[in-house]
Protein backbone atom coordinates (compact mmCIF):
# COMPACT_ATOMS: atom_id res chain seq x y z
CA UNK A 1 0.00 0.00 0.00
CA UNK A 2 1.38 3.30 -0.89
CA UNK A 3 1.92 6.04 1.44
CA UNK A 4 -0.76 8.61 -0.03
CA UNK A 5 -3.27 5.23 -0.32
CA UNK A 6 -2.58 4.41 3.92
CA UNK A 7 -3.49 8.44 4.55
CA UNK A 8 -6.77 7.83 2.90
CA UNK A 9 -7.42 4.67 4.87
CA UNK A 10 -6.69 6.77 7.79
CA UNK A 11 -8.84 9.50 7.00
CA UNK A 12 -11.63 7.47 5.97
CA UNK A 13 -11.32 5.15 9.57
CA UNK A 14 -11.21 8.54 11.51
CA UNK A 15 -14.18 10.05 9.45
CA UNK A 16 -16.29 6.67 10.19
CA UNK A 17 -15.91 7.13 13.75
CA UNK A 18 -16.09 10.89 14.16
CA UNK A 19 -19.38 10.26 12.18
CA UNK A 20 -20.18 7.54 15.17
CA UNK A 21 -19.15 9.70 17.99
CA UNK A 22 -21.36 12.51 16.32
CA UNK A 23 -24.85 9.86 16.82
CA UNK A 24 -23.55 8.57 20.42
CA UNK A 25 -22.35 12.18 21.85
CA UNK A 26 -26.14 13.72 20.61
CA UNK A 27 -28.30 10.25 21.89
CA UNK A 28 -26.61 9.38 25.29
CA UNK A 29 -24.70 12.55 26.17
CA UNK A 30 -20.91 13.34 26.32
CA UNK A 31 -20.77 12.29 29.68
CA UNK A 32 -22.51 8.98 29.58
CA UNK A 33 -20.74 8.23 26.03
CA UNK A 34 -17.81 6.18 26.38
CA UNK A 35 -14.87 4.66 23.69
CA UNK A 36 -16.85 1.72 23.84
CA UNK A 37 -19.85 3.21 22.94
CA UNK A 38 -18.17 4.77 19.59
CA UNK A 39 -15.85 2.02 19.15
CA UNK A 40 -19.25 -0.54 18.94
CA UNK A 41 -21.12 2.13 16.91
CA UNK A 42 -18.38 2.71 14.21
CA UNK A 43 -18.10 -0.92 13.98
CA UNK A 44 -14.19 -1.27 15.47
CA UNK A 45 -13.06 -2.49 18.75
CA UNK A 46 -12.13 -0.12 21.75
CA UNK A 47 -8.58 -1.15 21.16
CA UNK A 48 -8.46 -0.52 17.23
CA UNK A 49 -10.35 3.11 18.50
CA UNK A 50 -7.31 4.23 20.37
CA UNK A 51 -5.29 4.02 17.17
CA UNK A 52 -7.01 6.93 15.34
CA UNK A 53 -7.79 9.11 18.74
CA UNK A 54 -6.85 9.03 22.24
CA UNK A 55 -9.73 10.34 24.08
CA UNK A 56 -13.54 11.08 23.76
CA UNK A 57 -12.46 14.68 24.51
CA UNK A 58 -9.89 14.93 21.79
CA UNK A 59 -13.21 13.06 19.33
CA UNK A 60 -14.78 15.75 20.54
CA UNK A 61 -12.89 18.45 19.82
CA UNK A 62 -11.91 16.78 16.08
CA UNK A 63 -15.65 17.53 15.50
CA UNK A 64 -16.08 21.06 17.22
CA UNK A 65 -12.71 21.62 14.92
CA UNK A 66 -14.75 20.32 11.57
CA UNK A 67 -17.52 22.65 12.58
CA UNK A 68 -15.18 25.59 13.15
CA UNK A 69 -13.53 25.14 9.65
CA UNK A 70 -17.37 25.38 8.49
CA UNK A 71 -17.66 29.14 10.06
CA UNK A 72 -14.66 29.78 8.44
CA UNK A 73 -15.82 29.17 4.99
CA UNK A 74 -19.00 30.89 5.73
CA UNK A 75 -17.86 33.76 6.91
CA UNK A 76 -15.32 34.20 3.97
CA UNK A 77 -17.91 33.97 1.35
CA UNK A 78 -19.65 36.57 3.63
CA UNK A 79 -16.86 38.53 3.39
CA UNK A 80 -16.69 38.58 -0.24
CA UNK A 81 -20.40 39.38 -0.69
CA UNK A 82 -20.81 43.10 -2.46
CA UNK A 83 -22.71 44.92 -0.53
CA UNK A 84 -22.12 46.96 3.23
CA UNK A 85 -19.73 45.84 5.50
CA UNK A 86 -23.14 46.25 8.25
CA UNK A 87 -24.79 44.19 5.85
CA UNK A 88 -22.07 41.60 5.68
CA UNK A 89 -22.53 41.33 9.57
CA UNK A 90 -26.44 41.03 9.44
CA UNK A 91 -25.53 38.29 6.81
CA UNK A 92 -23.44 36.84 9.19
CA UNK A 93 -26.16 36.65 11.78
CA UNK A 94 -28.44 35.32 9.37
CA UNK A 95 -26.16 32.42 8.51
CA UNK A 96 -25.59 31.63 12.24
CA UNK A 97 -28.85 31.71 12.66
CA UNK A 98 -30.25 29.40 9.89
CA UNK A 99 -27.04 27.16 9.84
CA UNK A 100 -25.78 26.52 13.74
CA UNK A 101 -28.78 27.62 16.05
CA UNK A 102 -31.52 24.70 14.90
CA UNK A 103 -28.25 22.35 14.43
CA UNK A 104 -29.32 20.60 17.64
CA UNK A 105 -26.09 18.82 17.05
CA UNK A 106 -23.93 21.37 16.78
CA UNK A 107 -25.26 22.71 19.69
CA UNK A 108 -24.58 19.75 21.80
CA UNK A 109 -21.06 19.33 20.84
CA UNK A 110 -20.59 23.09 20.94
CA UNK A 111 -21.66 23.65 24.60
CA UNK A 112 -19.52 20.51 25.58
CA UNK A 113 -16.59 22.15 23.91
CA UNK A 114 -16.66 25.49 25.79
CA UNK A 115 -17.49 23.18 29.45
CA UNK A 116 -14.05 21.01 28.72
CA UNK A 117 -12.14 23.54 26.69
CA UNK A 118 -8.86 23.82 28.86
CA UNK A 119 -9.46 21.50 31.19
CA UNK A 120 -8.52 18.58 29.10
CA UNK A 121 -4.76 17.24 29.09
CA UNK A 122 -4.73 15.51 25.81
CA UNK A 123 -5.92 17.50 23.51
CA UNK A 124 -3.46 19.98 22.72
CA UNK A 125 -3.19 19.87 19.20
CA UNK A 126 -6.95 20.10 18.51
CA UNK A 127 -7.14 23.25 21.19
CA UNK A 128 -4.52 24.86 19.19
CA UNK A 129 -6.01 23.78 15.78
CA UNK A 130 -9.51 25.33 17.28
CA UNK A 131 -7.81 28.63 18.74
CA UNK A 132 -6.39 29.18 14.73
CA UNK A 133 -9.71 28.95 13.20
CA UNK A 134 -11.07 31.43 16.09
CA UNK A 135 -8.15 33.70 14.98
CA UNK A 136 -9.11 33.34 11.80
CA UNK A 137 -12.86 34.24 11.98
CA UNK A 138 -12.12 37.53 14.34
CA UNK A 139 -9.65 38.69 11.35
CA UNK A 140 -12.27 37.99 9.16
CA UNK A 141 -14.92 39.38 11.07
CA UNK A 142 -12.04 42.48 11.51
CA UNK A 143 -12.07 42.81 7.83
CA UNK A 144 -15.62 43.26 7.68
CA UNK A 145 -15.86 45.99 9.75
CA UNK A 146 -12.86 47.48 8.64
CA UNK A 147 -14.50 47.56 5.28
CA UNK A 148 -17.77 49.23 6.82
CA UNK A 149 -15.77 51.78 7.94
CA UNK A 150 -14.63 52.52 4.35
CA UNK A 151 -17.86 52.60 3.19
CA UNK A 152 -19.36 54.63 4.95
CA UNK A 153 -22.16 51.95 7.10
CA UNK A 154 -20.25 51.58 10.10
CA UNK A 155 -19.56 54.94 12.41
CA UNK A 156 -15.44 55.69 11.71
CA UNK A 157 -15.47 55.69 15.73
CA UNK A 158 -16.30 52.48 16.41
CA UNK A 159 -13.58 50.60 18.15
CA UNK A 160 -12.75 47.28 15.61
CA UNK A 161 -10.53 45.14 17.77
CA UNK A 162 -13.18 45.23 20.41
CA UNK A 163 -16.24 45.15 18.31
CA UNK A 164 -14.81 42.02 16.31
CA UNK A 165 -13.54 40.34 19.66
CA UNK A 166 -17.24 41.10 20.79
CA UNK A 167 -18.80 39.36 17.74
CA UNK A 168 -16.23 36.39 18.37
CA UNK A 169 -13.45 35.50 20.59
CA UNK A 170 -11.88 31.96 22.60
CA UNK A 171 -14.24 32.78 24.95
CA UNK A 172 -17.45 33.77 24.37
CA UNK A 173 -17.99 34.70 21.28
CA UNK A 174 -21.55 36.58 20.85
CA UNK A 175 -22.27 34.85 17.58
CA UNK A 176 -21.89 31.10 18.63
CA UNK A 177 -24.38 32.03 21.60
CA UNK A 178 -27.16 32.52 18.81
CA UNK A 179 -28.28 28.57 20.06
CA UNK A 180 -27.87 29.27 23.96
CA UNK A 181 -30.18 32.39 23.59
CA UNK A 182 -34.33 32.80 22.64
CA UNK A 183 -33.96 33.76 19.13
CA UNK A 184 -35.91 37.19 19.25
CA UNK A 185 -33.78 38.13 22.23
CA UNK A 186 -30.44 37.21 20.31
CA UNK A 187 -31.93 39.23 17.27
CA UNK A 188 -32.57 42.57 19.81
CA UNK A 189 -29.54 42.63 21.48
CA UNK A 190 -27.89 41.86 17.72
CA UNK A 191 -29.78 45.24 16.20
CA UNK A 192 -28.70 47.39 19.57
CA UNK A 193 -25.10 46.98 18.35
CA UNK A 194 -25.80 47.26 14.86
CA UNK A 195 -27.99 50.31 15.64
CA UNK A 196 -25.10 51.36 17.74
CA UNK A 197 -21.98 51.33 15.09
CA UNK A 198 -24.57 52.22 11.72
CA UNK A 199 -24.01 55.66 10.31
CA UNK A 200 -27.15 57.97 10.28
CA UNK A 201 -27.05 58.07 6.54
CA UNK A 202 -27.65 54.06 5.86
CA UNK A 203 -30.95 52.75 6.58
CA UNK A 204 -30.95 48.72 7.81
Amino acid sequence: MTEARKQQEIAYRKSLIIDAARVIFFDKGFENSTMEDIAHKAGYSKGSLYSYFNSKNEICFTIVNEYFSKIVDLIQAVSIEEVTGLKKLTLIRDAFIGEYSQNSHFCSIYKTFKYHQGRCVDTHNELNINSSYSSRIRKLITGIVQSGISDGSIKGAVNVAELSKAFWNENNCFLAETMFTDVNAYNYLFDLIIDSIRTQEVNR
